[in-house]
């Protein structure tokens, strides 16, 4: 037999290597069926909140900073002077604001490296500006399989790795689109 390869080489998409022979087979690894579109392609719109305004990156960290500052001080006061009644619920509103302190000063962090970040629990994405400004922005495109409108959502396992997706609000088990953050246009 011309070029027997000893067995099947398709199935679900897995590459089973041992004692094989590849002769005459052909073998396709990270099969991709999926094209690819551009910004352009899809139409992609940015939908900015609080009326396109934003917020420098260096005043977030700042505000995180102090904030954080006070509800430490706030919260040790609230804790160990011996004034009583009040202090459990001054200790819960120090501890929150102690969060939300950490929250703005690792947000300003890390979105000026990745300059593009899902906003949590939301359909809000904060993106980074040329200028050094902060943004919340909403993302929606054209779906370029059925003309839809389509919404990015982060999706995924709770506990895994999850993704930004285009989801075609008509078909949205099968016309989905990952976003790559870096084809975005830059705001001005």
């Amino acid at each position: 037999m011309p070029n027997d390869n000893h067995g099947s080489q398709n199935g679900d998409s897995s590459l089973n290597v041992g004692v094989g022979d590849f002769r005459g087979a052909n073998v396709s690894i990270n099969q991709s069926d999926r094209p690819t579109f551009t910004p352009e392609q899809m139409d992609i719109q940015r939908h900015p909140a609080f009326g396109g305004l934003g917020v420098r990156s260096e005043r977030v960290s700042v505000f995180g900073y102090i904030t954080g500052i006070a509800s430490l001080i706030g919260l040790y006061v609230s804790l160990f002077q011996p004034v009583t009644g009040w202090q459990s619920s001054w200790a819960s509103l120090f501890m929150f604001s102690f969060i939300i302190g950490l929250m703005a000063v690792v947000f300003s962090a890390l979105l000026r490296r990745r300059r593009f970040d899902h906003f949590f629990g939301s359909r809000h994405y904060l993106e980074m500006g040329v200028n050094g400004r902060l943004y919340v922005n909403r993302f929606t495109a054209t779906c370029p399989w059925c003309g839809s409108r389509m919404h990015l959502r982060h999706v995924g396992p709770k506990e895994g790795p999850r993704d930004d997706l285009f989801i075609c609000e008509r078909n949205p088990r099968q016309h989905t689109i990952t976003l790559d953050p870096t084809v975005l246009p830059e705001i001005d």
